[in-house]
């Protein structure tokens, strides 16, 4: 009975309170936006020096940023939190899930926080939505750093994760939520990094438990049946924030032809493309990236 229950409505959902004893810490706090929404954050490290605002990407989690905020504690305020439909956040009152929606969130969030100015480093979606947020609120970021981040147009033919394709129609999303286990947690975050070895049982059930989050699977279908427009090049027209630009060579989803497209077209940007890297280079190699930033972030105003 258990696997036809699930076949028809999809996996149990988590206790939220059991979800939050286990992934949240002392330093896990949760405030709710003018909007509404509850979000989870973490403001941690130098407190006193300049501030950098993390933005993870699809079906990840601050915890995505882990491994590399321990190489940029020391010198900077940290601040990384659960996007809306994300971790311990779940899902929003508002049920939008447009790009606006996530650039009006982190606006409330520095916001809240009374952040004035800061470096935003974004990863995938998270990518997209730091450069939309500069964008519109250029006299606020002293920097941007994007980490294979979507958004700008796709010209290689590469096939992007199995997860993903099914998510770009009403069937494949019907399937996914009647099909969905730990171990196509686990495939789907195989296929986000190039060496597979680094996919730790840890990371699957992190994947699994935020997946079970009440709403935020029906979150996440939502926001994928609205499409998020690619940017255009004259919508940089007048972008001159310093931004630099850290690409896996072995990305699938996002691949490096994306990166040089946004190299091309931004006035101020400098590209690293790291080799036998996927999807995720905060994960796979956290050290090169910050080998890669810190150098750079002195280079600041």
């Amino acid at each position: 009975m258990g696997r036809i229950r699930s076949f028809v409505f999809g996996p149990a959902k988590a206790d939220i309170e059991i979800l939050r004893a286990k992934y949240g810490s002392t330093s896990s706090k949760f405030i709710t936006l003018p909007n509404g929404t509850n979000t989870h954050l973490r403001d941690e490290g130098n407190l006193e020096a300049p501030t950098i605002v993390f933005v993870h990407g699809h079906s990840e989690d601050l915890h995505t940023w882990d491994k590399l905020m321990k190489n940029l504690e020391r010198k900077y305020r940290i601040v990384r939190y659960d996007l809306r439909r994300h971790g311990l956040t779940g899902p929003a009152p508002d049920n939008e899930y447009k790009i606006e929606n996530y650039v009006s969130d982190l606006s409330m969030l520095v916001d809240h926080l009374e952040i004035e100015t800061f470096v935003l480093l974004g990863h995938s979606m998270g990518g997209r939505i730091s450069l939309k947020y500069s964008m519109a609120n250029p006299e606020r970021v002293n920097g941007l750093i994007l980490l294979s981040a979507s958004g700008a147009p796709r010209e290689e033919k590469t096939s992007p994760p199995m997860a993903l394709r099914l998510m770009k129609n009403p069937f494949g999303r019907a399937l996914i939520k009647r099909i969905w286990s730990p171990n196509l947690a686990k495939k789907s975050l195989m296929d986000m990094v190039h060496d597979e070895s680094l996919i730790t049982d840890y990371e699957v059930e992190r994947m699994w438990d935020f997946s079970r989050y009440p709403g935020n699977m029906e979150a996440m279908f939502r926001e994928f049946s609205n499409n998020w427009p690619d940017f255009k090049s004259k919508d940089f027209e007048n972008f001159a924030i310093k931004t630099l630009l850290i690409w896996g060579k072995e990305d699938t989803v996002c691949p490096t032809s994306m990166g040089e497209w946004y190299h091309a077209h931004l006035q101020n940007s400098a590209m690293v493309q790291v080799p036998k890297i996927g999807h995720n280079p905060q994960f796979e190699c956290p050290d090169t990236i910050s080998d890669e930033i810190l150098p750079w972030m002195e280079t600041l105003d």
